[in-house]
């Protein structure tokens, strides 16, 4: 077991009881399944938006991306562009006609133009699978973050993580999940601030001027290698491949928008309007993060070059927000960052096993099999999907060690984008859809996404058959031609049997 650190433990063991107290207070107001599900569809517009910064900000964007811009430079900011121009899909094309169309879950959405139980297990499954791909950086960050934080093994990290966020999500669904992500996305705003300034203020340098420090220097990067500064900035640095670029943006920008946890933060609004509106204001938080946590990735790697040891861990690039806290504040600023990060993952977590649990308990059990509980036992099954779902989590955070976190996210952006976000705006926008159509097309989304990572270098290493490390480029477009492809061919056929009755 790892050093126990008394005032890093002090304050994890603060929010957590700040977390369970939120949850507890909030479980008196849980009586309906559309409380659990959606917190009965009236929270506020603004605090909707501070909630959904605080679901989207994960450990991907705080630890994850911090460790690829000190590794990796440009191609680690990369993730940062990414993940923020996803929103702009998410605020012009999907916000307000979700919000109009929804009920609980993503495949709430997708039925409502064709009510079939076969697009619904589909959707249902699609939920699944991308949520689990989500959940797994999470609770490696979980176990990352834990252990140098209050001395625990990362193995027992992640259990307790997982725990946590399991009673959270069981005692009151939805209502408790939004204030533990809108206290969230408030302590990661004001903590990349502070870690920004405190890096800038130790360099001695304005911002533009600490770019121009790194550009024109020589730097040794964490894996022995050494480049000049120009280089580090620019692409090529981790994907050498640019396909492998193209790819990684195609996913990372397209798959916003296909989030089933990010999606039924539209449903807790009570109007579309307040679904743009909470749009705006995620938009804005998650702005100034993500331009800031470049300064975070330069700093790491600015002082690992002025000889501060400890700055940078080689083993684990996850790791460098919190050590370069410890750095510029000490152990209490060590311990406050690692807790915000701590607070990071139990808002994104949760929001993942509420997309989970909607898509397992309402789509499949509910509405595919034909089932019809009452409330009581609606929200006891719900209940108990979320505790399944969340003990699969630890399980896959503990064989999942070692991974980079945001490399990890880049995957489930990529098989959302190619599964669901045909389907969304084929239902939303293309009046020629069919029901067929959008079956075939999170099916041949799903498989196409999954394969090439399976295949991949991210599985096979250099024996790889499929050369890219994100499969967006490709099963993206699958998704989008099998989905209108089987549409217009349905149609047709369609067309074709009425004109023979018609002849006939």
């Amino acid at each position: 077991m790892a050093e126990i650190h008394p005032l890093s433990l002090a304050i994890f063991m603060i929010i957590t009881l700040a977390t369970l107290g939120i949850s507890i207070y909030a479980a008196r107001r849980v009586r309906t399944a559309g409380h659990y599900y959606v917190a009965g569809g009236g929270v506020r517009w603004f605090v909707n938006g501070f909630a959904i910064a605080g679901d989207y900000l994960s450990a991907a964007s705080f630890l994850g991306i911090t460790g690829l811009v000190a590794f990796y430079g440009y191609d680690g900011f990369i993730y940062a562009i990414g993940f923020l121009a996803g929103w702009i899909v998410a605020l012009f094309l999907v916000a307000e006609p979700l919000r109009a169309i929804g009920k609980y879950t993503f495949a709430d959405a997708l039925t409502s133009k064709f009510k079939s139980r076969k697009i619904r297990l589909a959707a249902a499954i699609s939920t699944l699978v991308v949520s689990i791909f989500y959940l797994i950086p999470q609770m490696v960050g979980s176990g990352s973050i834990v252990g140098p934080l209050i001395g625990l093994d990362y193995e027992v990290g992640v259990i307790v993580i997982g725990l946590l966020v399991i009673l959270i999500v069981a005692t009151a669904g939805m209502v408790s999940t939004t204030w533990v992500q809108f206290i969230k996305g408030f302590l990661l705003l004001i903590a990349v601030i502070a870690l920004t300034v405190g890096v800038l203020a130790a360099s001695g340098m304005g911002p533009f001027e600490f770019i121009g420090n790194i550009i024109d220097s020589t730097l040794n990067l964490p894996n022995g290698k050494v480049v000049s500064g120009d280089v580090f900035m620019s692409p090529g640095m981790k994907y050498t491949n640019p396909l492998d670029f193209v790819s990684l943006a195609l996913a990372l920008i397209l798959g916003t928008a296909a989030l089933p946890h990010i999606l039924i933060r539209y449903f807790t609004v009570p109007k579309p309007a307040d679904a743009r509106r909470s749009t705006v204001v995620a938009i804005i938080v998650m702005g100034v993060f993500y331009l800031l946590i470049l300064f975070l990735g330069l700093g790491a790697i600015f002082f690992f070059n002025q000889g501060v040891t400890g700055v940078i861990n080689p083993a684990d690039a996850n790791l460098t927000a919190p050590l370069l806290a410890q750095y510029i504040g000490g152990d209490v600023f060590y311990a406050i960052i690692s807790s915000i990060a701590f607070a990071t993952i139990l808002g994104t977590v949760s929001g993942l096993i509420m997309a989970s649990a909607g898509a397992i308990a309402h789509d499949i059990y509910t509405e595919v099999l034909g089932k019809k509980p009452d409330e009581k036992r609606s929200l006891m099954i719900s209940k108990g999907t979320a505790v399944g779902v969340g003990l699969i989590a630890i399980m896959l955070g503990i064989l999942a060690k070692g991974q980079n976190v945001a490399f990890l996210v880049g995957l489930a952006f990529a098989i959302a984008a190619s599964a669901n976000l045909p389907a969304l705006l084929c239902t939303l926008f293309w009046k020629r859809t069919t029901e067929k159509g959008i079956v075939t097309g999170i099916v041949a989304g799903l498989a196409a996404s999954i394969l090439l990572i399976v295949i991949s270098p991210t599985m096979m290493g250099p024996d790889a058959i499929f050369s890219l490390n994100n499969p967006g480029i490709v099963s993206i477009p699958v998704g989008f031609a099998v989905t209108m492809g089987v549409s217009l061919l349905e149609g047709r056929a369609d067309n074709s049997s009425k004109a023979e009755k018609t002849a006939g």
